[in-house]
């Protein structure tokens, strides 16, 4: 049996715009040929971060929960994150939106609207979200190798 699992978060959708845009922004840079090498590879910098970086929680066996601050696949950092153990794991169907209010973005509406996944813990009235994502596939079964490495109940609330 493993010894932990990881729950990588997936990037919003606005980063993934801005980091193709800046590369964009960067190839015309390139071809128009008259911008300075400091401008490239600040410009650079910037879409490698914005698309480099990723979020993860592991969980281990004896429930040791780990936030890793990852950087192209690295963990950069890592912080224990305190919580209670969970009574059961609910997986259920959600729907995020986000005001679209800032820069170049905003051309693409005043909301943004994401439908996911999500795999939540439950314990008393204190919940944590350890997971979203777009694929219930991806969801259910990271959920049941959690619930198989914790010996938790899983409630699936996406079914009726």
């Amino acid at each position: 049996m493993k010894k932990g699992l990881f729950f990588t978060q997936e990037k919003p959708f606005k980063v993934k715009i801005l980091g193709v845009l800046i590369f964009v922004i960067i190839g015309y840079l390139l071809i128009k040929g008259d911008s300075s090498l400091s401008q490239v590879l600040i410009l650079l910098s910037i879409g490698i971060t914005l698309l480099g970086y990723s979020i993860s929680y592991e969980v281990k066996k004896g429930f040791d929960v780990y936030r890793h601050f990852m950087f192209l696949g690295g963990t950069i950092y890592k912080a224990k994150t305190d919580l209670d153990f969970p009574e059961y794991i609910s997986v259920f169907s959600a729907s995020f939106k986000q005001d679209n209010e800032w820069g170049t973005v905003s051309a693409l509406g005043t909301q943004a609207k994401q439908n996911s996944f999500v795999i939540r813990l439950f314990n008393g009235n204190n919940r944590f979200t350890l997971f979203k994502t777009s694929n219930y596939q991806n969801a259910i079964g990271k959920a049941n190798q959690l619930s198989e490495l914790l010996g938790v109940e899983i409630h699936d609330a996406t079914k009726p």
